[in-house]
């Protein structure tokens, strides 16, 4: 778990654990989440058990997974960062370096301790500010008004990076988990034997003299980077 009061990356970003129940920490998201504002609400984890098998589990993680990038929190998210008065005034002023610098100081500050995990301003195609951490969940995304009610940018806010994912259904399902993406070194799993094994769609694979059961899904990360979330569980 990562304590809310220490420092966010500054400079580089750091992969860091993240917890959905950190909404607790942030009351505006945990009732945009409970009331399903925007998507999906969920008050806490459903009931899953080992005779449930893999396949039960990985329905559960699957809508998990789609709430953190669908879900009520995360439209809460974004409107918050994107009612930021002195944000939305650098972004039409078309200063990408102040905007810039005031989004990385902001999020280490700010948006980090509110469950944003990373935040990425656009220009038309061009990227004016981008902090956080490098491997998350698909971000939701909303444009930025200047005068007249045209675009001045669009920003983009994800709430989960994908090793607090992977421990949010460890620490609540008890089953261990591999999410891979396709991007060199985007591998994040709460059982280190498995990050290098090749795991089946489903069935069973034996890793470090143990059987797991295998089932797996598809989605995407930042960038629409597609990967694949595999629930593994012993027996």
């Amino acid at each position: 778990m990562t304590d809310a009061s220490a420092a966010p990356p500054t400079t580089e970003p750091v992969i860091r654990p993240r917890r959905s129940l950190r909404r607790a920490a942030a009351p505006l998201l945990l009732a945009a989440l409970l009331s399903g504002a925007g998507g999906i609400g969920v008050a806490g984890p459903a009931p899953a058990t080992a005779a449930s098998g893999p396949s039960g589990v990985t329905a559960i993680a699957r809508r998990q997974y789609s709430l953190e990038i669908h879900g009520g929190a995360a439209f809460a998210a974004l409107h918050r960062v994107g009612r930021d008065a002195t944000l939305l005034r650098l972004v039409r002023s078309g200063d990408a370096t102040a905007t810039r610098a005031y989004v990385a100081r902001e999020f280490a500050a700010v948006w980090y301790h509110l469950h944003v995990s990373r935040v990425r301003v656009l220009q038309g195609a061009r990227t004016v500010a981008d902090a956080g951490v490098p491997f998350t969940v698909a971000p939701v995304q909303m444009a930025l008004h200047g005068a007249g009610g045209r675009v001045a940018g669009t920003l983009q806010v994800a709430i989960q990076d994908e090793i607090g994912f992977v421990r949010f259904m460890h620490r609540n399902y008890g089953v261990d988990v591999v999410v891979r993406g396709r991007v060199p070194g985007h591998v994040r799993t709460s059982l280190p034997a498995a990050a290098s094994v090749s795991l089946p769609a489903a069935g069973s694979v034996r890793i470090a003299g143990q059987r797991y059961r295998v089932s797996s899904f598809h989605d995407h990360a930042w960038n629409g980077e597609p990967v694949t979330v595999s629930i593994l569980q012993r027996g």
